[in-house]
């Protein structure tokens, strides 16, 4: 099965090139990542024009003009630009286990989207982490920076970090999950028979639209907790306004499964 990461960004160069670091070492190459830009400078164009993708793995810069937040828009522009049957997103701040794509393509017959989740690295160890830490796999290590950091409560989320074999974690986390944006990943039908990302979304939580609409459209969920790990890496968060709190209940309440300007837009 062919598979298309889409890995999202914005202004974040630095990051983006650890997280393209993190794809080049994966034990199953993916065959494309797109990154999915939302109107950087030129700075992130350098670093994905001097990223080496493993051989067998394809690679295109997506990047649309910065007309404040349209990340929903250049992630469906991605999509439409890639070619694998199942798609895997993430964030560009979060640094993907060595094991990240197999573990998503392993668990692809148990269910059309499957919801991962990630470590919060904390505001001490972010700043080191580097590409010689990435390239290495210190991150991943059982008694390394993330485990310490997490012991002298730094990081958070430490037990997510902890890979399993798949039988223990199927066994441990058997029911499905909401999706999180940052580690995620589904079949393009499933994808497509939603109409993808809803661009006429006004912010943050774009994510959440997304799950509900999956969920109506009665695909099937699986959990990929302690498998397919993450790194994320800290940043502040800001809260969720007032309006985009409203617009999610008011999704909540709705009973539509495709968007009308996503994917496929109607005007």
């Amino acid at each position: 099965m062919r598979a298309s990461v889409v890995v999202s960004t914005y202004n974040e160069p630095e990051r983006l090139a650890l997280v393209l670091a993190a794809l080049a070492r994966q034990t199953h190459v993916p065959d494309e990542v797109l990154v999915a830009d939302d109107g950087s400078g030129p700075a992130t164009a350098e670093v994905v024009r001097g990223w080496k993708p493993p051989a067998g793995c394809r690679s295109e810069h997506v990047w649309h003009e910065d007309r404040g937040f349209r990340k929903w828009a250049v992630s469906n522009e991605a999509v439409r630009r890639s070619s694998g049957e199942w798609l895997i997103f993430l964030d560009g701040d979060s640094i993907p286990h060595r094991e990240f794509v197999r573990d998503h393509l392993l668990d692809s017959g148990r269910g059309d989207v499957l919801c991962g989740r990630r470590v919060k690295l904390g505001p001490t160890l972010s700043p080191r982490v580097d590409l010689e830490m990435v390239q290495s796999g210190e991150l991943e290590r059982l008694f390394g920076p993330a485990l310490l950091g997490g012991l002298f409560s730094d990081n958070e989320r430490m037990g997510l970090g902890l890979r399993l074999p798949r039988w223990l974690a199927h066994a441990l986390h058997p029911r499905p999950r909401k999706l999180m944006g940052v580690n995620f990943s589904l079949s393009r039908r499933a994808f497509e028979a939603v109409n993808g990302w809803d661009e006429e979304w006004p912010g943050r939580r774009g994510d959440r639209d997304l799950d509900l609409r999956l969920v109506r459209g009665g695909f099937r969920y699986a959990a990929l907790i302690q498998r397919a790990v993450v790194y994320h890496l800290h940043h502040l968060e800001r809260p969720n306004s007032e309006a985009i709190q409203r617009r999610v209940a008011e999704e909540e309440r709705a009973m539509r499964v495709r968007c009308a300007q996503g994917l496929v837009r109607t005007s």
